[in-house]
Formats: C-alpha cells, sequence, structure tokens
C-alpha cells in the first residue's frame, strides 16, 4: 500500500547499491554499522523506501534524537558475535539450580572449555552492551522515540533481577561463577525473548547511528517531508560522491512541472540529474539528503534513465530500448500520480532529426501531466528553442566558459536556453585527426 515505486534501472542509474565496476554507492557511504545484523539493518532501509509519511517521520526522528549524541557508539563486532554465538548454545536452560552451577563452576574451574568460554565472554558482552547503551541514551534529554522507549522497556524488564541490575550498574563488580550460572538461566531462559528483543533494537541503533556519522561526515541535512504533493525545492543539492561539489538549487510545483536542461558535453548534466535523483530517494527513505535545504511532498514513485545499457539478448537496439523505457513511464503515470521522472539525453541512440521530433513531442506530452515531476536533458538546443512557449517549462542549463581558448566548467546551474558548443573542440584536443593524418603504417 506504501510501496515507493523505484526499479532496478534507476537503482543502478543513481548507484544506490554496490554493484561490480563500481568503487562507491551510495548505501556504502552511509554504511558506519559495527555489526553484520546493523549492516542489515540498513540494508533494509535503503530497500524500504516508502510513501507512507508517519515511517518517514519515525525514522527522521530517531536520526534527530541521535544526532545530539557526541560519544562514540562503537560497537564491538567481535563481542556482538560472542553475543549471538552465546545465544545459539546447545545446552538449553530450564531452571537454576545451585547444586548445578555449583558443579559446573568446579568443572569449569579444573577444566576449561570453549563452551564455557563462550558462556562467560557472551554474558560479559551483554552487560557490558546494556551499560553501553544505557550512557547513550541518558545523555540524551530530548523526546524519546519508539525504538528508545522499547529499549526502556527491554531494560525496565532485566532490572527486575537485582543481580541484573547491580552488575549493570558496577561494571568494577567481578563476577563470580556462581553469578554466571545465574545469569545464564536469565538469558538463555527466563528472558530469551527480552535478550533477543534487546539485539534487535541494538542492531537498529547501530544502523541509525550509522546514518548520523554518514550526514555528519558528507554534510547532510534531513529533508522536510510533507503531504503537500506539489512542491519539491532543493537549495544547494550536490552529489554525495564529490570531494569539492557544487551545488545547485532546483524547485518544482504543479505549473512548472518540466525541468528542461541543456548544457554542452562535459558540463556536468548526468552528474546534476543523479544528485536530484539520490536526494528524491534518499528523502523517500526518511535519511539525510545532499543538499543545503530541501522541502518535498511525498511521490509515488522515481524512474530514472541515465545510462541505459543495450539488450543484446533481446536483439533490442539502443534507440529501441530508449523508446521502451519512455513507455515503461508512460504506463507507469497512466496509472499514478506524483512520479518524478529523470531522462538524460532523450533519444541518444538515433538520429539527430529522430531525436529531435521524439524528444519534442515526448516532452510537450509530459508538460500536460501536471501531477507528475520531469527533469529532461540534452545536447539538442533546437528542442529547447521549440518548447519556449510551453509555460509548463522551465529551462536550465549548465554554465560553461571559455578562457584562453578552453572550456571551464563552472557546474552552476543557471535559467535559459545555451548554445555552447564544445564537441568539435574535445575532438580537436585530443589530436584525433593528426593522429589519423600521421598513421606510418
Amino acid at each position: 500500500m506504501h510501496k515507493f515505486d523505484i526499479d532496478k534501472q534507476t537503482l543502478t542509474d543513481l548507484n544506490i547499491f554496490d554493484s561490480p565496476g563500481l568503487n562507491k554507492s551510495v548505501f556504502s557511504l552511509f554504511n558506519f554499522t559495527n555489526t553484520i545484523k546493523g549492516n542489515e539493518e540498513l540494508m533494509q532501509l535503503f530497500r524500504s523506501p516508502t510513501t507512507n509519511i508517519k515511517v518517514i517521520h519515525h525514522r527522521q526522528e530517531l536520526i534527530r534524537y541521535l544526532f545530539d549524541y557526541s560519544g562514540s557508539l562503537a560497537l564491538d563486532r567481535t563481542n556482538m558475535d560472542f553475543v549471538e554465538g552465546y545465544l545459539r548454545l546447545n545446552d538449553k536452560v530450564k531452571y537454576y539450580s545451585p547444586i548445578n552451577a555449583l558443579i559446573n563452576s568446579v568443572s569449569y574451574f579444573f577444566t576449561p572449555n570453549q563452551t564455557y568460554y563462550l558462556k562467560e565472554k557472551g554474558i560479559k558482552s551483554l552487560l557490558n552492551l546494556c551499560r553501553k547503551l544505557n550512557e547513550l541514551f541518558a545523555g540524551l534529554d530530548s523526546t524519546r522515540p519508539d525504538l528508545v522507549v522499547e529499549f526502556d522497556e527491554v531494560i525496565a524488564i532485566l532490572d527486575e533481577n537485582d543481580l541484573f541490575k547491580e552488575l549493570v550498574q558496577h561494571p568494577q563488580r567481578k563476577l563470580t561463577l556462581f553469578e554466571l550460572e545465574q545469569l545464564d538461566f536469565i538469558f538463555r531462559g527466563k528472558a530469551y525473548k527480552t535478550i533477543k528483543q534487546l539485539l534487535n533494537v541494538t542492531y537498529k541503533i547501530d544502523a541509525f547511528y550509522a546514518i548520523v556519522l554518514a550526514a555528519r561526515k558528507h554534510n547532510l541535512i534531513l529533508p522536510t517531508v510533507t503531504t503537500n504533493s506539489d512542491l519539491i525545492h532543493i537549495k544547494g543539492v550536490f552529489h554525495p560522491f564529490l570531494d569539492a561539489p557544487v551545488a545547485n538549487d532546483v524547485s518544482f510545483s504543479e505549473d512548472k512541472n518540466v525541468c528542461f536542461l541543456t548544457g554542452s558535453n562535459m558540463a556536468g548534466k548526468s552528474t546534476f540529474l543523479k544528485s536530484i535523483g539520490v536526494a528524491i530517494f534518499l528523502a523517500h527513505v526518511g535519511l539525510p539528503v545532499p543538499a543545503q535545504f530541501m522541502e518535498t511532498g511525498i511521490g509515488q514513485g522515481l524512474i530514472s534513465t541515465i545510462n541505459l545499457p543495450d539488450n543484446l539478448n533481446a536483439g533490442y537496439s539502443h534507440f529501441y530500448n530508449e523508446v521502451l523505457r519512455v513507455k515503461h513511464v508512460a504506463e507507469v503515470i497512466k496509472n499514478k500520480k506524483n512520479i518524478f521522472v529523470i531522462f538524460d539525453e532523450l533519444f541518444r541512440g538515433t538520429n539527430v532529426k529522430d531525436a529531435f521530433d521524439g524528444s519534442l513531442s515526448i516532452t510537450q506530452a509530459f508538460s500536460k501531466i501536471a501531477d507528475c515531476r520531469f527533469i529532461i536533458s540534452t545536447h539538442i538546443v533546437e528542442v529547447a528553442e521549440s518548447l519556449k512557449q510551453n509555460e509548463n517549462i522551465m529551462f536550465k542549463y549548465l554554465f560553461t566558459k571559455m578562457a584562453d581558448h578552453k572550456p571551464v566548467f563552472t557546474y552552476k546551474l543557471m535559467d535559459g536556453i545555451t548554445d555552447e558548443r564544445i564537441g568539435m573542440w574535445i575532438i580537436e584536443n585530443e589530436s584525433i585527426i593528426q593522429i589519423l593524418e600521421n598513421r606510418k603504417v
């Protein structure tokens, strides 16, 4: 019911997940998790963009809460593995017996074994975990999000055991072998489900604190997400992969639902389109975005066509694959509202005349769909000139200036249409004609 419509091609275009040949992904920028299951929780978040504004706000609430923590969470992966291994021990604990505790303690004292070592290490790691999370949440005074309330409830149940409560409060207190057996009965017997709940909370905290660390490192901000689906306003959007990105502003509204982007080769059109797509995606996951400010309504989906491959297995040409992609967009927006669509260089796989005619007709058709947003780039400037009178289209370009007969790419978004063409300069700069003329064969 609340599924955000996004397909594999879009996820690939935006480099959301790791894939062969890529040294970065958006997910990797956020992945500061310390535990295996924390990593899984973060991955699940990335796989769960949503149209449910309550879910988005709940996720943002937890991120804001954890943002106030200045310490280091630093969950130890090895210790968490010990905890998981300890809880999986085969000898189920059905009751606590002082006599059995004495027998086990004496046996371990004289003949230490791996199982008992795992038990001791797992129990001590659990106590340390509770201390660490208690310290984390004790230092934060704002309204506690649902996940933190769940942690409080878990600790309240465990605190009903005086031994557990004393050991958590006094980390220097030495744990006797008898007490170890008593805690084993609590952790793997009486309160086993509560301990599993504690671990689930821990892994979620690990994932969300990784998001906080990513936001701090990459200068990300939480967007304002509203029910006003007509609104998208982004100030200072940038691509998070770049070391020194140039930030730009862009806005959409119901009466300006198409952004038509022109610019010369290498001007940064594809990077700009990807930065917008990444921001839209992250906003619908409930995560911080690469921008100085963002306000957006809830959309129903995101579709991009930036790096569309040939489909050799199906025998399709690149152009026919582009046509099928446009058809896919048409079929989606036929049945859904509030879809954000990105096209980079429409119909680049055909001749200039067909590319012109196709881009013109498709862009005109998109401009009539007021409840969806479109951003389309092209280097066929004549298309933009033919669309000038369309009031639903805003025209932007990425400014390139010439200095000393060389192009300087500013990557700054400007209003209007550019007629800059540097394709031949690039060809000449690479001395291709000279290489061919001077061949020695």
